[in-house]
């Protein structure tokens, strides 16, 4: 436990005005109680929302919770049950291992060897400051962390797009080919590890070439994307729909036989058949046809499809919107 309690200095108020930045939420995690409310009182002048918790313990609680919002976290390094520095180490982890989102952590202590502050750099940390602190200087610190935070949000969101660009259809936001196949493969593998059923449905939108040509391809692609809603809506958890190309559609079926397949695709059949599109010159309906293959031990994700592809054949050869098993 410190027992700093004039941890920081208060520096004139007029000059916090020097430094400008939104209203963060902060979490202080300190065993004393007098440093904590003092740690309040400054950053509640500066605009802050103040959390206090005593203990490493306490601070994982909140944060396995995930269900505060908390921006940054103020942290004592000299805390009885776990020190500052391993509640840190096991704040990482959880943020890794749970996908918690990533808070700042700046140390606050009155340990100030280097190996102090290269051990809350290791452990997790993000900062050291050391007791006793001038307040600007620590309102400088919070910005200087600020500014990272809000970097590696642009950052992540970057990320997020550039994955969902990779794995998912620009138009109908179902899965790509590329991503499709991937899950396909990974989904063959377990279902021939333990045994259990995998049915793949290969479908097309029924003379789809005559849509475009008769309404133009900005309703095409409205066509495309009602259709893709309208399926996905009605998919279970484990089953994937992915858009192949043009207007062919895939759906696997993880732990399906069959001839339950086949009771599911019907469903949708029906489905993209009621739907009504519109158009300049009026509404109209589109037609699905299917073709419905079930894995077998010898089956790959090549045959499987080309199996599904011959079926769906089969049901364009004879009329059209119906499925083939």
């Amino acid at each position: 436990m410190s027992t700093n309690v004039t941890a920081i200095k208060t520096t004139s108020f007029a000059s916090k005005d020097k430094i400008k930045i939104d209203p963060l939420s902060i979490l202080v995690v300190d065993d004393s109680t007098t440093e904590r409310r003092f740690l309040s009182v400054i950053l509640g002048r500066f605009g802050h929302n103040i959390l206090e918790v005593s203990s490493g313990t306490e601070a994982l609680d909140l944060i396995i919770k995930n269900d505060i919002n908390i921006d940054l976290i103020l942290m004592d390094v000299n805390m009885p049950e776990i020190d500052g520095y391993q509640t840190a180490n096991q704040v990482r982890n959880l943020q890794t291992n749970n996908g918690i989102e990533w808070q700042p952590i700046i140390f606050l202590s009155g340990r100030n060897t280097p190996s102090d502050i290269a051990m809350g750099i290791e452990s997790g940390g993000d900062d050291f400051i050391i007791k006793p602190v001038n307040s600007i200087t620590l309102q400088a610190k919070i910005h200087a962390m600020s500014r990272i935070s809000n970097m590696r949000k642009r950052l992540m969101d970057v990320q997020h797009q550039l994955e969902k660009q990779a794995h998912f259809d620009e138009l109908t936001g179902i899965s790509n080919r590329r991503h499709f196949l991937q899950l396909l493969d990974k989904e063959i593998s377990r279902s021939h590890r333990q045994a259990i059923p995998l049915s793949l449905s290969f479908f097309d939108i029924d003379k789809f070439k005559q849509v475009n040509d008769t309404y133009g391809h900005r309703v095409g692609d409205e066509v495309l994307k009602r259709v893709a809603h309208v399926v996905s809506c009605d998919l279970r958890r484990e089953d994937i729909f992915g858009r192949l190309g043009g207007e062919e559609f895939c759906i696997f079926l993880p732990g399906q036989s069959l001839e339950k397949a086949k009771k599911i695709v019907e469903r949708y059949r029906f489905a993209i058949e009621a739907v009504s599109h519109e158009s300049a010159i009026g509404k109209f309906n589109v037609t699905a046809s299917f073709g419905i293959s079930e894995l077998t031990k010898q089956d790959s994700v090549n045959s499987l499809l080309e199996k599904a592809d011959r079926l769906l054949y089969r049901a364009k050869k004879n009329g059209r919107n119906r499925v083939e098993i």
